[in-house]
């Protein structure tokens, strides 16, 4: 009996120093990426321990992280619209264990809250005048015309991003990460896949579109002024 609870007493011991071994350290930093200043940042886990076949969790309060899971230690946090504080965590799993996790508390600098709402944002306006038909399944083999004006105080370098929604889906158009120039006549035109509804942002420089949405951003930050119209019915 003696020897039969040494054995196990022994085993224990191993077991716990290999789960010791297993686990990591993980701090997190936060950082405004390179040639940006608005609301987003990039967070990256500094990690202690063994690093082999590592994935990483990444939440927030009310933020967004992309992408929220990697195998790789860095992600892309943007503040929710109107937002200047959030919390971002990250669980660090390996093969299908929980081996670490952190948070970092973060806010909008001086620097990025130049981007923040602004009071003169109501100056700038955007229409679509061009109104393609209402077709709610829509589909990648559909294409109609689009096409609207801007008006009002419009700075240097925005630009126009539209979404078309099928299925309750807000989709980019006319292709992923698609910008549209403004013209010297502050009109503006493009081809869309069609849907049930359509949406035009006049945006800032810097803004990072997002192919695919359940909700539309709201303005202010990079999002200067919103049109959506439904689509034209027969």
């Amino acid at each position: 009996m003696q020897w039969v609870a040494l054995t196990c007493a022994v085993l224990l011991l191993v077991l716990a120093g290999c789960s010791r071994q297993e686990t990591v350290q993980v701090q997190l930093h936060a950082g405004v990426p390179v040639g940006q200043h608005g609301p987003n940042l990039e967070i990256s886990a500094q990690v202690e321990g063994p690093q082999n076949d590592l994935e990483y969790k990444w939440f927030s309060v009310a933020g967004g992280c992309s992408p929220q899971k990697s195998y790789s230690p860095k992600t892309m946090f943007k503040f929710a619209d109107g937002s200047r504080r959030d919390r971002v965590s990250v669980e660090v799993w390996r093969e299908g264990h929980l081996v670490g996790r952190n948070e970092l508390n973060v806010k909008l600098d001086a620097l990025q809250a130049e981007l923040a709402p602004r009071e003169n944002a109501a100056d700038a306006q955007i229409e679509i005048t061009a109104i393609p038909p209402y077709e709610p399944a829509g589909g990648p083999n559909t294409h109609a015309d689009i096409g609207g004006k801007v008006g009002g105080k419009l700075e240097p370098g925005y630009s126009v991003v539209l979404y078309a929604r099928a299925s309750d889906i807000w989709y980019i158009q006319p292709t992923a990460y698609a910008a549209l120039p403004i013209r010297a006549d502050n009109t503006w035109t493009s081809w869309t896949h069609t849907g049930s509804s359509y949406a035009a942002l006049l945006v800032r420089p810097g803004f990072e579109p997002i192919p695919r949405l359940d909700l539309l951003p709201q303005i202010g930050g990079y999002v200067v002024a919103r049109a959506t119209v439904d689509g034209a019915r027969k």
